[in-house]
């Protein structure tokens, strides 16, 4: 489950983000937003029972380092190699930490930032996390704008290998942001593609929903003022 994915924070803000595709349909639910402490994607033969376990790790303060050290060590099916994981929090400036398992399938790799991690398996090749990056991090704006940046980076035919012959680079999308006062099922951004059946390019789609979403918020922004 997801093929390409970042988790990222924004310590001046303390905004929380999460975006990922995959040639799966609903990649969303990979992510596990925490707000106002931090963000955890688990993938790669996805198991609700280890999303729970890290869950409740960074519940209890733990870091992202010894998230996936724990989640390695506890794998509910004792087969860490074919998992995936990242992880990133607000702690001291940002920290961040992936796990990329032998087993999954090429390519696959991850890259780690100081309030990010980008991960992914099944993918056309490394340059989809490259690009992936240097989007998010040439990119001014809020966490939101970097995030949706960062999925144009894997917009390209095949980036999930499985949707190649689609000429697309996966079948579900979403970009999901929170506030530090929101909730956990309840983040200011929420926005996915579920299912596109190969007939249109998710990201684009999103982005569309993006931008729909930004006038929305400027309009209800200009209304208060007014």
């Amino acid at each position: 489950m997801a093929t390409f994915s970042i988790v990222a924070v924004d310590t001046n803000t303390g905004e929380v983000g999460s975006a990922g595709g995959s040639c799966i349909a609903g990649s969303i639910i990979i992510s596990d937003i925490h707000p106002g402490v931090g963000a955890i994607h688990t993938q790669a033969y996805y198991l609700p029972a280890n999303q729970n376990y890290a869950a409740s790790l960074m519940d209890q303060g733990y870091s992202p380092n010894e998230i996936i050290q724990l989640l390695e060590e506890n794998d509910i099916q004792n087969n860490p190699s074919i998992r995936q994981y990242g992880v990133v929090d607000l702690i001291d400036g940002g920290r961040s930490y992936a796990f990329t398992g032998e087993a999954c399938m090429d390519y696959k790799g991850h890259i780690i930032g100081p309030s990010y991690a980008i991960q992914g398996n099944i993918l056309l090749g490394e340059d989809i996390l490259i690009a992936m990056e240097t989007n998010f991090n040439s990119t001014e704006g809020t966490l939101a704008d970097k995030l949706m940046s960062a999925m144009q980076g894997a917009n390209v035919p095949g980036a999930d290998t499985r949707c190649l012959e689609d000429s697309i680079s996966s079948l579900s999308s979403f970009i999901r942001v929170s506030k530090p006062s929101d909730s956990s099922d309840n983040v200011f951004l929420d926005l996915r593609i579920n299912n596109t059946f190969g007939q249109e390019e998710p990201i684009d789609s999103l982005q569309n929903l993006y931008d729909e979403w930004i006038i929305e918020n400027l309009n209800v922004e200009l209304g208060d003022i007014n």
